[in-house]
């Protein structure tokens, strides 16, 4: 790498850390910019006063006076929320949640569309997902217009470089090219996520004081899944998005899962398997695909009135749950878990469980205790998570270009 490389390698990182330090802290004046990122004050002055005549940035009106009121008032600094804006796609079995969010966070446009996935074609899908997005875009002013990135949030499993759905509970068809479909209509670039990637992403930046390099999100809805950080990095695989910790093997030869195989963990905690359990029906019966809200709220009224099938299903689920963290552990030492979805509803029914569950399998439950909390709403953190991974996204497009006012020029 020449020195004109290296350069242009540091003002990239150092865009970066001024862009984030902003996304994470909202407005700020440069010297609380330098004190955060431990930049320079000249570097940090040089940067964003590129970044306010590109009108990625502006100028608070009000000046902030400085501490003791001495000294020049320092001038707080915060995103154009006009410079850009993203569209966030939720694709959910027999639903799809849209937004669109302005360059500072802010959501301009939100929608809920029912459709029924599970005998869609890819076509079908595909053409589904486009009217969505471009139904918000038409309620939108031009002014506010902007669109740069659009971040797609699926259930199932997706290529590691984020285009690709490579397979979903929700519909039949595998390697559905999101990415490039969805680019062509829109003109912009799109990037796929795996939703319990994007719910740990959500936790790690809303609190960072339990959630930081080491810890899982565990999403309990109609399936089993799992958004796993490991020394401040997410983990993926090699070629997929990977962490299919509900399709991990609790009981071989077990019961009948969505996936077509028997004994996975989803078989007993998702919510099919669970219901399937509560009602006493055979377990290789085939999974109930569309679990109501109601119909858990059903069998989780009936365990805390102490009918002993309910009770005994959330302890199974519980015990499944326990036993497939306990092998993470196994590999890796014990880390924060957060219980995300409808299924967290059933802490009460559910934590004892996974707690023996891990003690009994792992050799240092004795020796630490395991922070366990359990969120009842996954959509919350989908959506910010969504929104906030495509906003950095074009964050870092415009940081890593080296032709700064090419990339200004391609953004407006």
């Amino acid at each position: 790498m020449n020195v004109i490389s290296q350069l242009d390698d540091i003002r990239r990182q150092n865009r970066v850390k001024i862009l984030s330090c902003l996304r994470a802290n909202g407005g700020m004046s440069r010297t609380e910019i330098a004190s955060k990122t431990g930049l320079s004050a000249a570097t940090v002055t040089t940067i964003t006063a590129d970044m306010l005549t590109d009108g990625i940035l502006l100028r608070a009106d009000e000046p902030v006076d400085p501490a003791g009121g001495r000294g020049r008032p320092r001038v707080k600094l915060y995103f154009n929320a006009q410079f850009a804006c993203i569209g966030v796609i939720i694709l959910r079995l027999n639903q799809i949640f849209v937004s669109v969010v302005d360059y500072c966070g802010n959501t301009i446009y939100q929608d809920e569309v029912s459709i029924v996935t599970t005998s869609m074609s890819t076509t079908r899908l595909l053409t589904a997902l486009t009217d969505a997005l471009q139904a918000g875009l038409n309620n939108i002013p031009d002014a506010k217009i902007n669109l740069k990135h659009v971040g797609v949030c699926v259930q199932g499993t997706t290529d590691v470089s984020g285009t690709t759905m490579l397979w979903s509970p929700v519909i039949e068809p595998r390697n559905v090219p999101v990415s490039q479909y969805l680019s062509a209509k829109f003109g912009v670039s799109v990037s796929v996520h795996n939703d319990c990637n994007i719910i740990a992403k959500a936790l790690r930046y809303n609190e960072p004081e339990i959630f930081q390099d080491d810890f899982a999100a565990v999403l309990l809805s109609q399936g089993i899944g799992i958004g796993l950080f490991q020394n401040g990095e997410l983990v993926q695989g090699r070629n997929s998005s990977g962490t299919e910790f509900g399709h991990m093997t609790y009981m071989p030869e077990g019961a009948l899962c969505r996936c077509g195989r028997h004994g996975c963990i989803e078989a007993y905690a998702g919510g099919y398997g669970i219901i399937r359990n509560a009602k006493n029906e055979d377990p290789c019966s085939s999974p109930q695909n569309d679990i109501k809200t109601e119909e858990m709220d059903n069998i989780l009224a009936l365990a805390s009135a102490g009918d002993p099938s309910a009770l005994r299903s959330f302890r199974q689920a519980g015990t499944a749950i326990g036993t497939g963290l306990a092998n993470l552990f196994a590999l890796i030492d014990p880390f924060p878990v957060a219980i995300v979805g409808v299924g967290a509803k059933a802490q009460d029914h559910l934590e004892h469980s996974i707690r023996k569950s891990i003690g009994q399998s792992n050799m240092h439950s004795d020796k630490i205790e395991i922070p366990i909390l359990f969120y009842q709403d996954e959509n919350p953190f989908i959506r910010e998570g969504g929104a906030l991974t495509a906003l950095i996204e074009v964050d870092k497009y415009l940081s890593g270009n080296q032709n700064r006012k090419k990339a200004i020029e391609i953004v407006q």
